[in-house]
C-alpha cells in the first residue's frame, strides 16, 4: 500500500534564503513518501508545448542563481540509485491491493485503467517538479517541500491569488497528513485482518473479533511510533521492504500455480456495474501514486536535470511500476477471481504453510512500515502544534502527541474495519487531491502569468481536465466505495 520528511521555508519575502534545508531530509521508503520537492527546468517540451517551456527557461536564466550549488551535496544518488529509490517508494504493500482493483474492473479495462493511472500520476509528478524548479530560480530558494511549493507558487502568481498563499500550503500540509494517518489505519486493519486469520486456523474456531487484535496493536506500536530521528527509523525501513519482497515471491508461486486460461476462466473482461471503474481508480491511486516520493529522492540526485524527460529516471521508474502493477492485478484477478480480497495475502490458503509465511511477513513489513509513515505524519501536526507549547514542555508534549496520534489511528480502524473501503476512501479523496489536483493548480498558477495567451488556453485546458478528473474521481470514488460497502 503504500517517506521523508518536509523540507523548510517559511516566511520568505521578496528573497528567499539560500541556505540547504534544515532537518530531515532523507529517503525512509514503505510505499509511498512525503514531502520535499524540487526540479530545474529540462529541456524537452513540457505536455504544455513549446511556448511554456520557453518562458520556463527564458526565466530560469535571468542571473547566474543556481539553486542546485546550495543544495548540500553529502549523500547524493546517482541517477541508477534514484531510479531505486523511486522503484523501491513505489513497490510497497499497495501492490498486493491491485488483484482488488481488478476484481472491480475486470482484466481488459483493469490493464488500460492502470496504464491510464500511471500515465496521469507521472505527468502530475513532473508537472508538480517543474514548476517547483521555476520557483527556485524566482524565488532564489535551493529547495521546497510539497506544502510550500504551492505555497510559493500563490506567492509569486497572479495578484488575485496572493492572499491564498497560507491557505494553498495548509490544504497540501492537512491532505498529507489525513492521508498519512488514514493509511496507517489501513495498515492496522490489515494486520490485525492476518493475526485474525492465522488465529482462526490454529485455535480452530473464531474466538475475538477484529477489532480486539487492532486494539492489542498498541502494545508494540505506541513505542515504535516514539522514534524521533530518521536513523532510528532505517531499519525499519530496511525490515519492512525484505519482508514485502519475500512475500510477494510466495504470493506469486500462488498466482502461478494452476493459473487458469483466461479465455475459459470465466473472469470478467470489463465492469460488471458503475461503481466498478470509479473504486478501481481509487484502489490503483491508493497503490501507485508516489508524488512524494519523487521530492526527497530528486532533491539528493546528483544531476536533478536528468529525473523527468521522456527518458528521463522518473519516466524509467514509473514504468516500471506500471508494468509490475499490471502484471500482479491480473495475474491475482485471474488466479482468484471474485474471490478475492482487499491485499491478495489475505486471500492465501491459510492451512498452508508457505501462505501462513505470506502473512506473516507482510503483516511484519507493515509493522514496520507504521513507524515510517508515522514520522511524516507526526512531524506535519508537530508543526502546527509545536509553536503553542512552551519550550520547556515541548519533549514531554510530543512523546503525548505522537502516543494519541496512533491511538487515534487505531480508534478509526476500529470504527471501520473494512480495509478494501478504507483504502478506496483514501484513493479517491486524498491521492486524487494531492496526486492530481495539487500539481494541476500549481503549475496553472506558476506558469500563467509568463505565458501567452495561446499558451495559457492550452493550460487552462490540460490542468482543468486533470482538476476535473481529481474530482470526478473523489465523488465517484466515494460514493461508489460506500454504496458497495452498504450493499
Amino acid at each position: 500500500m503504500c517517506a521523508a520528511p518536509q523540507c523548510p521555508s517559511e516566511g520568505w519575502g521578496e528573497h528567499a534564503p539560500t541556505a540547504p534545508p534544515a532537518r530531515g531530509h532523507g529517503t525512509l521508503n514503505a510505499g509511498f513518501v512525503m514531502d520535499t520537492v524540487k526540479f530545474e527546468p529540462h529541456r524537452d517540451a513540457g505536455q504544455n508545448g513549446d511556448a511554456c517551456e520557453r518562458n520556463r527557461i527564458s526565466e530560469t536564466n535571468k542571473d547566474d542563481y543556481d539553486p542546485f550549488s546550495d543544495r548540500e551535496v553529502s549523500h547524493q544518488y546517482s541517477n541508477m540509485g534514484a531510479f531505486f529509490h523511486l522503484l523501491k517508494g513505489g513497490l510497497g504493500s499497495g501492490i498486493m491491493a491491485m488483484p482488488m482493483a481488478f476484481r472491480h474492473s475486470g482484466l481488459i479495462l483493469g490493464v488500460i485503467g492502470t496504464a491510464v493511472t500511471g500515465f496521469v500520476c507521472t505527468h502530475c509528478m513532473v508537472i508538480l517538479v517543474r514548476s517547483a524548479q521555476t520557483l527556485y530560480f524566482r524565488m532564489r530558494i535551493p529547495t521546497l517541500g510539497m506544502g510550500e511549493t504551492a505555497e510559493c507558487a500563490f506567492q509569486s502568481g497572479p495578484k488575485l491569488l496572493r492572499p491564498y498563499a497560507t491557505a494553498a500550503k495548509n490544504f497540501v500540509k492537512i491532505s498529507l497528513f489525513l492521508c498519512y494517518a488514514l493509511s496507517m489505519s489501513a495498515y492496522i486493519i490489515f494486520i490485525a485482518s492476518s493475526i485474525h486469520q492465522l488465529v482462526k486456523q490454529y485455535a480452530g474456531h473464531d474466538p475475538v473479533d477484529t477489532r480486539v487484535y487492532i486494539a492489542l496493536l498498541m502494545v508494540p506500536l505506541v513505542p515504535m511510533c516514539q522514534l524521533r530521528l530518521l536513523k532510528h527509523l532505517v531499519p525499519c525501513s530496511f525490515i519492512a521492504n525484505s519482508c514485502i519482497v519475500a512475500g510477494l515471491g510466495i504470493t506469486l508461486y500462488y498466482i502461478f500455480h494452476e493459473l487458469p486460461d483466461p479465455a475459459t476462466s470465466g473472469r470478467r473482461y470489463g465492469v460488471e456495474s458503475f461503481e466498478g471503474m470509479p473504486i478501481f481508480f481509487s484502489t490503483a491511486l491508493f497503490a501507485m501514486e508516489g508524488i512524494g516520493s519523487v521530492m526527497p529522492i530528486e532533491n539528493t540526485m546528483r544531476e536533478p536535470r536528468k529525473m523527468t524527460g521522456w527518458t528521463g529516471v522518473m519516466t524509467m521508474a514509473m514504468s516500471c511500476i506500471v508494468v509490475l502493477f499490471a502484471s500482479i492485478g491480473f495475474l491475482g484477478y485471474l488466479s482468484f477471481g471474485d474471490a478475492i480480497s482487499a491485499n491478495i495475502a489475505l486471500s492465501l490458503p491459510t492451512e498452508e504453510y508457505p501462505a501462513q509465511a505470506v502473512k506473516v511477513l507482510i503483516g511484519v513489513a507493515i509493522l514496520f512500515t507504521v513507524p515510517v509513515q508515522f514520522f511524516v505524519c507526526a512531524e506535519i501536526l508537530w508543526d502546527f502544534v509545536s509553536p503553542h507549547v512552551r519550550e520547556d514542555r515541548r519533549p514531554a508534549m510530543e512523546r503525548v502527541m505522537r502516543a494519541a496520534l496512533i491511538v487515534s489511528c487505531m480508534i478509526v480502524a476500529v470504527a471501520v474495519p473494512n480495509l478494501e473501503l478504507v483504502i478506496s476512501l483514501i484513493g479517491a479523496i486524498f491521492f486524487s487531491a494531492l496526486g492530481i489536483f495539487t500539481p494541476a493548480v500549481v503549475e496553472t498558477v506558476v506558469d500563467w502569468e509568463t505565458s501567452d495567451r495561446a499558451t495559457r488556453f492550452g493550460l487552462a485546458g490540460k490542468n482543468g481536465a486533470l482538476v476535473t478528473i481529481s474530482v470526478f474521481t473523489a465523488v465517484s470514488g466515494v460514493y461508489a466505495s460506500l454504496y458497495d460497502a452498504l450493499k
